[in-house]
């Protein structure tokens, strides 16, 4: 779920975790986005429920997608 903003990933991380819905703060994979930002990953079962939180907190993800494997396939670095 890739949001417009850090603070509303980091808000919808927090809303979903209190509601019991297990999610992750990782980076954007590439092949979606080349900004190097950050999104909330959620298993697919807990979509619609992640969804349904977070919109009733006045958020919605800009973007949703899904990503299949252990992890983003690549990292976002500074210079």
């Amino acid at each position: 779920m890739i949001f417009k903003s850090m603070t509303h990933v980091l808000s919808a991380e927090r809303a979903a975790r209190k509601n019991g819905i297990s999610c992750r703060i990782v980076p954007i994979p590439r092949n979606f986005s080349t900004d190097c930002g950050m999104c909330v990953s959620v298993r697919e079962e807990d979509g619609p429920e992640f969804l349904r939180i977070v919109e009733a907190k006045g958020m919605k993800p800009e973007r949703i997608e899904e990503h299949t494997g252990s992890g983003p396939v690549s990292r976002c670095y500074s210079n």
